[in-house]
């Protein structure tokens, strides 16, 4: 299956932006706009986003695009918590927006490597495909006890 130019762009960002995410949580706690690497995540993950609503290789409108819509609300609340104090909830807010932004990466992301590899036998050939529904349950349990944990730090710390 070709790649287009735009397709390279999403993918290779996209792929950047999910390792930067977690090398910025296993350091840091939390993603912020307010560091370099915390920027380059957010860039990387919009543009990644407004990329996947330009392919359309699959089809027409599917799941992919609209994880795409809900990455750029995420991020978009991420930012609004981090400028604005949300009755008290703002940290909490930025850390689900943006930690909930990266599995909204990687549900798509998965689909799309399983469909491709390994080259001469492909382990996922469709998005409902068991073995992408066990990654998705896989990503959606970490992502969401991460932001446990970081809640949790919040309320102890009183972040």
């Amino acid at each position: 299956m070709e790649i287009s130019f735009i397709g390279w762009i999403h993918t290779i960002l996209g792929t950047l932006a999910i390792f930067v995410a977690v090398f910025i949580i296993a350091t840091k706690g939390f993603i912020s706009a307010k560091n370099l690497l915390g920027k380059f995540y957010l860039v990387a993950t919009a543009i990644t986003a407004a990329t996947a609503l330009m392919l359309y290789q699959n089809g027409g409108f599917n799941l992919a695009h609209l994880l795409a819509v809900f990455t750029l609300i995420a991020i978009l609340l991420g930012l609004a918590s981090e400028e604005y104090n949300i009755f008290g909830f703002s940290k909490y807010i930025q850390a689900m927006s943006y930690t909930g932004s990266i599995l909204f990466h990687l549900i798509p992301g998965i689909a799309e490597v399983n469909k491709r590899l390994p080259l001469d036998n492909p382990m996922g050939l469709s998005v409902d495909d068991p073995i992408n529904i066990c990654y998705y349950l896989i990503f959606t349990i970490v992502c969401g006890v991460t932001i446990l944990i970081q809640w949790i730090y919040i309320w102890k710390n009183k972040a």
